[in-house]
């Protein structure tokens, strides 16, 4: 591995990583403060919305993940064929980007992959039970 392939693959790593840390944390804050909009018997509208905010800030976050672990994975070929790709990261995204509409979808692809969407699933569940029963 190129001393530029190795820097930058031990960045992305560590990124990822912290990227997954942070999914979990913001998960955390949105069952807070869910709770908290339940005690204080806030309106439907408010906590859907809360629900909504937080799911689409995962998926973003989430999709920024997913684009670390491409490159993780294209530094990794690069290593087995011998080649330097280190420090292209921009470069590299900037001719995968779809354009606004690949990236509204990118979103919505993984707003409903299963590690995101069960924590605002069962917190939809639970509001819908709560206020209809």
């Amino acid at each position: 591995m190129t001393d530029r392939n190795q820097a930058e693959w031990l960045l992305q790593q560590q990124s990822y990583d912290q990227m997954e840390k942070q999914a979990l944390w913001l998960k955390v804050v949105a069952i807070v403060l869910w709770l908290w909009l339940v005690q204080t018997e806030s309106s439907l509208v408010l906590q859907l919305g809360l629900i909504g905010v937080f799911w689409l800030h995962e998926a973003i976050w989430k999709t920024q993940q997913s684009r670390t672990a491409d490159r993780l994975l294209a530094l990794e070929q690069a290593l087995s064929q011998g080649k330097d790709i280190g420090c292209q990261w921009h470069q590299s995204w900037l001719q995968q980007r779809g354009g606004a509409v690949g990236l509204v979808l990118s979103y919505l692809k993984h707003c409903f992959k299963p590690t995101v969407a069960i924590t605002y699933l069962v917190l939809l569940a639970a509001t819908f039970g709560r206020h209809f029963n």
